[in-house]
């Protein structure tokens, strides 16, 4: 099963605990102790497919006990909580770490190109100085 495994940092390869996997899963950014790279957290898109088997198997038990054919007490109750207690502990295995999109930085206005050359010249530099 290669989709359920423990996160790895992208840039040391380093594992993550599952102590603390389940605190990264609301957190954004992920700061590796060892490597000191920044990654993004992401959930693995089978996560979506867990979140509906645990919703759909929950209703049947509700419709299951709704319509009498199980006694209403507290083990219906447990039995509709379980397919979610189940997603939320296989949620673990499906955090995934991601480097960071690198977005080119647009340069302020006025500011000079690296290259050495003037942009955009200075006063008096435009097409109509040059028809002057």
């Amino acid at each position: 099963m290669k989709k359920f495994r423990k996160p790895r940092c992208p840039f040391c390869g380093n594992k993550i605990g599952l102590a603390n996997t389940w605190a990264l899963k609301i957190q954004g950014e992920y700061l590796c102790p060892k490597c000191g790279g920044i990654s993004n957290i992401v959930m693995d898109r089978l996560i979506y497919l867990f979140a509906f088997l645990a919703i759909l198997v929950s209703a049947v038990f509700f419709a299951v006990g709704f319509l009498g054919f199980l006694p209403l007490d507290i083990w219906l109750l447990l039995l509709v909580l379980l397919p979610f207690l189940l997603f939320y502990l296989i949620s673990v295995f499906l955090v995934r770490l991601k480097k960071p999109a690198v977005r080119k930085r647009r340069a302020p206005p006025g500011a000079r190109p690296q290259n050495g050359t003037r942009r955009g010249g200075g006063p008096g530099t435009g097409p109509a100085a040059r028809r002057r």
